[in-house]
C-alpha cells in the first residue's frame, strides 16, 4: 500500500482546480518565451550596443530594485483586493516592456524598459504561488504543486533558448516582440481561469491590516527575517549565472559566447528538470532546513568549479554549472515551501511579496559583479561568493534554532 504522507500520489493531482492549472500552464507559457530570448539580451547589449560590465550590471540591480521594493505592495495588494487583477496588470506591463526592448535603440532606453519588467515579475510571481495556497489546504498538496510550478519553469528554461537559436540568433531582439505577444495571452488566460471555481479559500481581507502594519508584523517574525537575510545571499550567489558569468564569458570569447551561454542555460535547466523529481523522492522524508543547506553546499563547490575553470572551457564551466543547478533543484523548491508553511493565511500573499526583497541579491549581484570583473579579476569574484555561501549556511543554522512566536497557518517542523 502507498505511504499516505508521501508527495507522490495520484490523488493529490487529482484535487488540483482549475486555478491551480491556470498557474501551472500560464508559468509554462510565458517562462519558454521569456527564457526564449533573455540570454540573448545582454550578448546583443555589449555587441551591438557596446555596454560595459558596469552598465549591464546597472540595468539588471535597477531592475531586481524595482522588483524588490513592489514585491512588498503588490503581495499586499494581492491579500485584499484578490490575487486576479494584481497578475493580469503585471503581465500587461510585461507585454509593454518586452514589446519596447525589442523596439530600443538608446541604452537609456533599455535601463527603462529593465526597471518595468522588474516591476512586473513580483507582480505575477507572488500572487500566482499565493494562489496555490489559497486553493489547497493539504500541506503536501501545496507542496507538490509548487515543485511542479518550479518544474514547469525550468522546462520553459530548457526549450526556451533552443527555440530562440533557432528562429533569430542574428536579431534576438525580435523575439522580445513574441515575448510580449505571449504575455498578453497569458493576461487573457488569467482572467479566464484564476476564481473560476464556485468556493476558493480567498484572503479574508478583514483580518488584514493597513500595508505597513503588515510591514511590522513580518519584520517582526525573526526566522522569516534570518531566512530573508540568508536567502539574500543564495541570491547573489545564484545569480550570476544569470549575470557576471555570461559577462566574464563574452568579455574573453566574443567568437564562442553565443554558444557558449546558452549551452550553460540549457545545462542548468535540463539538470533541472531531469533531477528535480529524482531528488525530491530521495529527500522526501529530510527536514526542510537539512534539504536547503545541502543546496547550499552544492552552491558553494560550483564557486570552486567556476573559480578553476578557463573561460573557453565548455566542459569545465558545464560541470561547475551542473553542480550550481543541483544546489539549485535542492535548495529553491523548498525556499517556496518555506515561505508557505512561515505565512499566516491571510497574509499569504505579503509574505510571498516579501521575499521579493531577498530578490535585492538578484540587484546587487550584477553591479557588484561586473565592478569585481572589471577592478579585481572572476577570481575574487568567485571567492566572494564562496564565503557568502559560508554566512548563509550560518544564518539558515540560526533560523532553525531560534524560537519560534508567531501563530501560524501550517506547522514548520511537519515535512
Amino acid at each position: 500500500m502507498a505511504n499516505q504522507d508521501s508527495l507522490f500520489q495520484w490523488q493529490r493531482i487529482q484535487r488540483f482546480n482549475f486555478p491551480i492549472w491556470t498557474i501551472l500552464t500560464g508559468v509554462l507559457l510565458a517562462r519558454t518565451s521569456y527564457f526564449m530570448a533573455w540570454p540573448f539580451l545582454i550578448i546583443f547589449l555589449y555587441q551591438d550596443y557596446g555596454a560595459s560590465a558596469t552598465q549591464v550590471g546597472a540595468m539588471l540591480a535597477a531592475s531586481a530594485l524595482v522588483g524588490a521594493v513592489a514585491g512588498l505592495y503588490s503581495g499586499y495588494l494581492s491579500d485584499k483586493f484578490g490575487r486576479k487583477w494584481v497578475m493580469v496588470l503585471g503581465s500587461w506591463i510585461a507585454a509593454a516592456s518586452y514589446t519596447g526592448i525589442a523596439l530600443a535603440d538608446q541604452i537609456w532606453q533599455f535601463y527603462i524598459l529593465l526597471m518595468f519588467t522588474g516591476l512586473m515579475r513580483p507582480m505575477i510571481e507572488a500572487p500566482s504561488k499565493a494562489v496555490i495556497g489559497d486553493n489547497l489546504a493539504d500541506l503536501k498538496d501545496r507542496e507538490l504543486a509548487l515543485n511542479i510550478r518550479y518544474f514547469l519553469l525550468n522546462i520553459g528554461g530548457a526549450f526556451g533558448p533552443l527555440i530562440g537559436v533557432t528562429l533569430a540568433l542574428s536579431e534576438p531582439q525580435n523575439l522580445f516582440f513574441i515575448t510580449g505577444a505571449t504575455y498578453v495571452v497569458y493576461s487573457v488566460w488569467l482572467l479566464i481561469g484564476i476564481e473560476r471555481t464556485a468556493k476558493p479559500d480567498k484572503p479574508d481581507s478583514s483580518q488584514l491590516p493597513h500595508f505597513f502594519a503588515t510591514l511590522r508584523v513580518i519584520s517582526k517574525d525573526k526566522i522569516f527575517v534570518l531566512l530573508m537575510m540568508a536567502n539574500f545571499l543564495m541570491m547573489f550567489v545564484y545569480a550570476q549565472l544569470d549575470s557576471s558569468i555570461p559577462q566574464i564569458i563574452v568579455r574573453s570569447n566574443q567568437e564562442t559566447a553565443g554558444q557558449i551561454i546558452p549551452t550553460l542555460v540549457l545545462v542548468n535547466t535540463l539538470t533541472i528538470i531531469l533531477f528535480q523529481f529524482p531528488m525530491l523522492k530521495w529527500l522526501e522524508n529530510v527536514p526542510l532546513f537539512a534539504r536547503t543547506r545541502l543546496g547550499m553546499v552544492l552552491m558553494a563547490i560550483s564557486q570552486i568549479g567556476f573559480m578553476l575553470s578557463p573561460t573557453d572551457s565548455l566542459i569545465g564551466l558545464g560541470i561547475a554549472c551542473f553542480i550550481l543547478s543541483l544546489g539549485e533543484v535542492v535548495a529553491f523548491p523548498t525556499l517556496n515551501v518555506q515561505i508557505d508553511r512561515l505565512a499566516p493565511a491571510h497574509l499569504r500573499g505579503s509574505y510571498f511579496g516579501a521575499t521579493a526583497l531577498y530578490s535585492l541579491g538578484f540587484a546587487v549581484s550584477p553591479l557588484v559583479g561586473g565592478m569585481i570583473i572589471e577592478s579585481l579579476s572572476a577570481f575574487w569574484l568567485f571567492a566572494v561568493c564562496l564565503l557568502f555561501c559560508a554566512m548563509m549556511f550560518w544564518l539558515y543554522w540560526r533560523a532553525e534554532h531560534t524560537e519560534d512566536l508567531v501563530q501560524r497557518s501550517s506547522p514548520l517542523t511537519e515535512q
